[in-house]
């Protein structure tokens, strides 16, 4: 996209300043017009561009900042179009050079206060061709304020796309002014893309906690919904938020130092902030904040916007965006959303001011391409799948930590819960996220109908047990890499025949894969091989890896009728604790990351309950709730179906869950339970099942 800057500066003389007009264009060629300050300040509409006296009635900017939703397509709005075009295109030189353009994209530059928040967005020709700039190539304000010096992050992972909504204002004014609509539309909006995108949303935080998932979750964009406040006698504005604890105003003087202090600034700031004429200096003070503070992009509405317009811009805003898409791009095309364009002047409410131009907050991470990610078994399986949204979030940032937190990694996650509650099924989920992320992960089922033992459960690992005839069981079930093992492989065998692990010589070992001979352990000495040979296997996993996650996943440790067979004995899963799991627990750091699916059962057992204790700050631990109520339930089924015929789904659902339970042995708990709702489905509705996507 060409685009032009117009840069406005005051011209330095005595009395009434008028203002150079240079139109320049991005080979550095410049066009100089005039605004004299008789233009800014007669007629019709006028300019405020004194602060030492009110603004009279015929100001720009106090005439949309009041403007109501009934009277945005009043005829006013019209002559005021045509008098910022007149202002910003001046008559002559520069106006003749913007028509030889083709309207490009503008940056609108400046470092007059009254100029500066002028509607420009609005500006548009008296005479046809009545082309917007601000429709066509788009338009925006640049500035040269230099944002703090942000310290140095430790960020790790820019994956997912990271939102942060604040709702600063009490219950009564989100239901009233539409804010949970416009919370709602965001979060709808990215469903579909449930992987990629993680919306996170705080209603009236303290002002800690909120600095504090600043710090942690280091969110590309923070959007607030709520409202600006003026203090009292003073010359300082804010956001105010509503906390339960007390309200608190986060005022600007406090933005631009906050933020650095949290080590992480968003990139993007999205104020949807209520105000009044009388205010609308205070939200460009807050605006300005936020710049200071390291943002490089800060929008704001330049008027009162209802929740479910502010919302529905905002999602095609973040849903181009979390493409790739630039800044200005994903701008101009959000404005195609709101109704009434061009009469209705909604579509130039949002004005955004950018540091730097073209600016992308995230770059997304392509799917797999290969035909076996697309119909994974396991994959397929979770294609409906609603909350557990801070397991999601956690288990992501547990594989894709977006900062290296001081101290060891937690290298171990270990998901716990009842029998039939839903944990395979939340962990499947999640091994498609860590697969979207990047890594490559190997799902184990300990229980798969043969006897096992700690050297064949290794050996699963490195084989997989993918069926050549049936490529669902190709991605996560594939071997690893051969030359991964030569090694490995090599040792092994010298330990079976000989008794000893030999001395492996790199240079004596020219071949590209060392088949293991597959024979079991031998009883030749007192001692138990298993430590040296799980140290051996670590490393080829390592090896594996490479420079990306590989994450094992071991699931159904136990199985058959009642769930309560076990194949691997316990002694034998204690070796695999003791030589794999607890090594990499204990590492700093690793490429090879371990997550165990378990009953509470399960947990005692197999010793596994220790671990978290034992390992404090190692190893991640999570409980699965199984208390939902019907309602609950009846909500999470509307999700699970992405919000298809909403109020039918409603009351299919309110029916099944208040049926007796399904005769399964054990009977489904928690999250489990919308397997009646996914099986009527499945049996009786196959187009709307069908209909259901797999997120991306």
């Amino acid at each position: 996209m060409v685009s032009v800057t117009i840069r406005i500066t005051p011209q330095r003389q005595a009395g009434d300043t008028d203002y150079d007009v240079l139109l320049i264009e991005e080979d550095g060629t410049e066009t100089v017009g005039l605004i004299r300050h008789a233009d800014l300040t007669t007629g019709r509409w006028t300019a405020n561009v004194s602060r030492a006296s009110p603004p009279p009635a015929t100001d720009v900017v106090s005439k949309v900042s009041g403007v109501t939703p009934e009277r945005r397509s009043h005829p006013d709005y019209e002559e005021i179009a045509t008098t910022l075009y007149e202002w910003l295109l001046p008559a002559g030189a520069v106006r003749q050079r913007w028509g030889q353009l083709g309207v490009p994209r503008v940056y609108v530059e400046t470092e007059v206060d009254a100029l500066e928040r002028l509607p420009w967005e609005m500006a548009c020709p008296a005479t046809p061709p009545r082309q917007r700039p601000a429709l066509i190539g788009g338009l925006c304000r640049l500035t040269q304020q230099a944002g703090a010096a942000v310290p140095a992050t430790n960020r790790r992972s820019n994956w997912p796309f990271r939102i942060l909504i604040v709702v600063g204002c009490t219950e009564a004014d989100e239901a009233g002014l539409g804010v949970g609509k416009e919370v709602d539309a965001i979060e709808r909006a990215f469903h579909p893309l449930g992987r990629t995108v993680d919306v996170h949303c705080m209603r009236r935080p303290a002002h800690a906690e909120m600095m504090e998932w600043i710090a942690r979750f280091q969110p590309h964009v923070l959007h607030f919904a709520g409202h600006g406040i003026k203090v009292a006698g003073a010359e300082q504005y804010g956001l105010r938020i509503e906390s339960a604890g007390g309200a608190w105003t986060w005022l600007g003087d406090n933005i631009d130092n906050d933020l650095p202090r949290a080590r992480w600034v968003p990139t993007f700031v999205f104020l949807n902030a209520c105000r009044s004429a009388a205010e609308q200096y205070g939200a460009w003070s807050t605006h300005r904040s936020f710049l200071a503070g390291g943002a490089k992009a800060v929008l704001a509405m330049q008027a009162d916007v209802s929740g479910n317009l502010a919302g529905d811009f905002a999602a095609a805003l973040y849903k181009s965006l979390a493409t790739g898409t630039s800044l200005e791009d994903a701008m101009n095309q959000a404005r195609a959303v709101i109704p009434g364009v061009p009469r209705d002047i909604g579509w130039a409410l949002p004005a955004m001011t950018v540091r730097e131009r073209n600016a992308r907050l995230f770059a997304p991470q392509p799917l797999p391409a290969d035909e076996s990610y697309e119909k994974c078994a396991e994959f397929e399986d979770v294609r409906l799948f609603a909350n557990c949204r801070e397991p999601r979030r956690d288990f992501t940032h547990w594989a894709y930590p977006c900062i290296a937190t001081p101290g060891p990694e937690k290298n171990v996650l270990l998901v716990v819960g009842e029998q039939n509650s839903g944990k395979s099924h939340l962990l499947k989920w999640c091994m498609e996220n860590w697969v979207i992320g990047g890594g490559r992960v190997r799902y184990i089922k300990v229980h798969d109908g043969q006897p096992k033992t700690f050297l064949s459960v290794l050996r699963q690992i490195r084989d997989g047990e993918a069926d050549d005839r049936d490529i669902q069981t190709h991605h996560l079930h594939a071997g690893l890499p051969k030359p991964a093992f030569r090694q490995f492989n090599w040792r092994l065998n010298h330990l079976i025949r000989t008794g000893t692990f030999g001395e492996w010589i790199e240079a004596d070992h020219a071949e590209a894969e060392i088949t293991d001979e597959g024979q079991p352990f031998t009883a030749l000495g007192e001692r138990r091989p298993e430590e040296e040979i799980g140290a051996f296997f670590l490393e080829a996993l390592r090896a594996a890896a490479g420079d990306k996650p590989l994450v094992l996943v071991f699931d159904q440790l136990e199985g058959g009728v009642g769930g309560r067979e076990r194949l691997l004995p316990v002694d034998e899963f204690e070796q695999l604790l003791q030589r794999l799991v607890l090594p990499i627990a204990d590492a700093p750091s690793s490429p090879v990351k371990v997550a165990i699916v378990a009953t509470n059962a399960q947990e005692s057992a197999f010793r596994l309950a220790p671990m978290p204790a034992r390992y404090a700050g190692r190893v991640a631990r999570y409980q699965l709730p199984t208390n939902i109520s019907n309602d609950e339930l009846t909500a999470l089924a509307v999700e699970m179906m992405w919000f298809k015929d909403e109020e039918w789904i409603k009351d299919l659902a309110s029916v099944l869950f208040m049926r007796p339970p399904q005769r399964e042995a054990p009977a489904p708990l928690g999250l489990a339970r919308l397997r009646v709702i996914r099986n009527m489905m499945r049996d009786n509705y196959e187009n709307l099942y069908n209909a259901v996507e797999r997120m991306r």
